[in-house]
């Protein structure tokens, strides 16, 4: 499972510059199991999957802000490849480029347009620099479809593909692309990338994997997501698309664990021609596939198995390994079981297959030791006893829920001795000290030894399983990120969060219980892995509450704030400096000892807010300092009183940090033109007004939700 990493900002006093990368290499899968998820590479500071019929989710800045990857895929000549042509849109402000190619198929070459090599080849891993000319910018070439588990092989050899070109159609990864650029710019925000994949002529391209060729698309919103389900014209589905929705839907329902994403897209793999690896795959943040003849809500469904793999947001060490597909195996076949899918003997028959040898010898914290594939068997049949064990000795309070969610906030990989810390705190919410140490005992002996659970009987299962448990979750409000002070007080984009110092990040935490019973909550809120506040309670089964968190930053740079199970990233910067656009008298002519109001319009243009100070001069004299706070993308006014005496013309300016605009006013009497500008900037004589529906001094052009 990946998440997004971005890169810190460097400012000077005349250059910002930003670097991020995408690095990660693929881990491998175990197949010939129900299902396998893998690694995938994190993205770059944002992802848009702009496939035919599919939503959009670009970057939330100004297009003079972004630099855009488009890696446009097409199927070639050749068998088992996938051409990939790279096109780089950059903005003005964009001084340097490189762009890293992590996808070059083996020997092939790298058609360059715009871009030249930074290094000696144009080999996989080859960096190309931009020439720092060439409007339009592309790199052209090859990038590998077929990956197999054991080398490379014939379509006609069983058990071997994970991704494939077919011919007729491929199912393949997205090309990995990394990227490092320089900008110019101190106070206008920062430039980010947004990345795309599309697919030239008929396909879909999401965030990890594409389908070229022929295909429906389906597409469901339900239990806070959008799912898209793709069928080649080559599949021959079993389960229908409701079916798959639904059991979708179901388990995200079920699963309080966070991670959820806003999108998951699934495509029915054909199984025609091709003899794949495993049943189904899931990689990246929500993306996955499964075989065509797969049906879904089964003891042993693989849609419900792949989909779990999406809610699970933590990396592993060696030791913790075996939780991932354990914990995916156990609530496929739950969760069909409690829909009445399945029958508790399908149910009790799918855990049993790990009370057999060699499997059942294995130690789950040991991967070294596993035989066949222990965590798919053995490694199920102990995440259902915890789970039961949990449920019992807290009467709903806790569950595996409880301990996968807390997996799902850990900073780094997380080991077994983590998830038995997990299991233990998960037992402390409903049972004393005693049981829940007793508890953690039971699970360390199950997974740090060759001793396995046993399979319970019917009333043990409805003894524990019989009530819906607690199912705590974590969600952002809708209007749940908001920036506060001096310059706005609103919702505003997520990825990033961009604040200047001396704003507050607002935060709008939704608690809810979905399950039967009683459970506790414990949110913190941590800025750069330190926690800075705390909020925990207990909710009722069907009950939710809203806890609300603030954190200022007075510092420029990029930091993570993790929440629960969310992670945003805020960029925090120098504000901008306001800009004036005009200014004007309210007479042009007025007798000596007379007051003009003199009305300057200052605006913002950047993708940040704005502050500093505006001054008001008459015959280059100043006589009062406004400061002046703009939201991004504002306009307002300021007005200023100024009593004039003499006889001539007076030059009125209002004078920003880089530009300034004058007028002028005809005095008319005797003598020197001295002026009595009334000092400081009270309610009475300098005003910085929002405009209502009737008013006269204007606010406007406010950008965000």
């Amino acid at each position: 499972m990946s998440r997004s990493a971005s890169s810190a900002g460097v400012r000077t006093a005349a250059v910002a510059c930003a670097v991020a990368a995408l690095l990660i290499a693929s881990l491998a899968v175990v197949g010939g199991a129900p299902g396998a998820t893998e690694a995938a590479n994190p993205a770059v500071e944002s992802f848009s999957d702009r496939s035919p019929g599919g939503s959009e989710a670009v970057a939330q800045t100004d297009d003079g802000d972004v630099i855009r990857l488009r890696s446009e895929l097409a199927q070639t000549d050749e068998r088992g490849t996938v051409g990939v042509t790279t096109r780089a849109e950059i903005p003005d402000r964009v001084t340097e480029l490189e762009v890293t190619l992590l996808s070059v198929a083996d020997g092939g070459a790298v058609e360059a347009d715009g871009f030249e090599p930074a290094d000696d080849d144009g080999s996989e891993g080859s960096v190309w620099e931009w020439d720092g000319e060439t409007a339009d910018p592309s790199l052209t070439y090859a990038t590998e479809a077929n990956d197999t588990v054991e080398g490379e092989g014939p379509l006609a050899v069983d058990g071997t593909y994970r991704f494939v070109d077919a011919g007729e159609w491929a199912l393949v990864r997205t090309p990995r692309v990394g990227a490092a650029w320089s900008y110019t710019g101190e106070y206008e925000g920062q430039v980010r990338l947004d990345r795309e994949t599309v697919v030239a002529g008929e396909g879909v391209a999401s965030r990890s994997m594409a389908f070229l060729g022929p295909h429906e698309e389906h597409v469901r919103e339900a239990a806070g997501q959008r799912y898209r389900l793709i069928v080649p014209d080559a599949a021959e589905p079993v389960a229908t698309p409701d079916e798959v929705f639904g059991v979708f839907a179901d388990a995200s329902t079920a699963l309080q664990v966070g991670a959820r994403g806003a999108e998951v897209v699934a495509i029915a793999a054909p199984t025609g021609e091709v003899s794949w690896a495993v049943r189904g795959l899931q990689t990246g943040d929500a993306d996955l596939w499964v075989r065509d003849e797969e049906p879904a809500g089964t003891a042993a469904d693989v849609w419900t198995h792949e989909y779990v793999h999406t809610r699970q947001a933590y990396r592993t060490e060696s030791s913790g390994r075996w939780i991932t597909e354990a914990s995916a195996t156990h609530y496929a076949a739950l969760f069909a079981l409690q829909r009445g899918a399945a029958d508790f003997d399908e149910f009790e028959a799918t855990l049993a297959r790990g009370e057999r040898e060699p499997d059942a010898s294995s130690v789950l914290a040991d991967p070294n030791t596993w035989e066949g594939n222990a965590d798919y068997t053995k490694g199920a049949l102990v995440a259902g006893e915890i789970d039961r064990r949990l449920r019992a000795e807290t009467d709903g309070a806790a569950s595996l829920a409880t301990v996968l969610r807390e997996l799902n906030e850990a900073d780094g990989p997380i080991t077994n001795e983590d998830i038995l810390d997990a299991v233990e705190a998960a037992a402390a919410e409903g049972a004393d000290d005693a049981t829940a140490t007793e508890v953690r005992a039971d699970a360390e002996r199950l997974t740090t030894t060759e001793t396995t659970a046993e399979t319970w009987d019917r009333d043990a299962h409805a003894a524990a399983f019989g009530e819906t448990p607690a199912q705590v979750g974590y969600a952002l409000a809708d209007d749940g990120v908001r920036a506060t002070g001096e310059y706005r007080n609103r919702t505003v984009a997520r990825d990033p969060v961009e604040l200047v110092g001396g704003e507050s990040l607002a935060l709008s935490v939704v608690a809810s219980n979905t399950g039967g019973a009683a459970g506790s909550y414990d949110l913190t809120l941590s800025v750069d892995g330190e926690p800075v506040a705390n909020r925990s309670g207990s909710l009722d089964g069907g009950e939710e509450t809203v806890e609300r968190f603030e954190h200022r930053f007075d510092e420029p740079g990029e930091h993570e704030v993790r929440i629960g199970s969310e992670r945003l990233t805020v960029a925090v910067s120098e504000p901008a400096r306001p800009s004036v656009r005009g200014v004007s008298v309210d007479s042009s002519r007025v007798d000596a000892g007379e007051s003009v109001v003199a009305t300057a319009t200052v605006g913002n243009d950047a993708t940040v807010p704005a502050g500093g100070e505006i001054e008001f001069r008459v015959g280059g004299e100043t006589i009062a300092t406004v400061p002046v706070r703009l939201d991004a993308g504002e306009e307002a006014t300021i007005e200023q009183e100024i009593t004039v005496s003499g006889a001539g013309e007076v030059t009125v300016s209002a004078v920003g940090l880089t530009d300034e605009a004058s007028t002028t006013v005809a005095v008319e009497g005797d003598g020197p033109i001295p002026v009595d500008g009334a000092p400081g900037f009270g309610p009475a004589v300098a005003l910085l007004s929002v405009v209502l529906a009737s008013g006269a001094l204007a606010r406007r052009g406010r950008r965000g939700a």
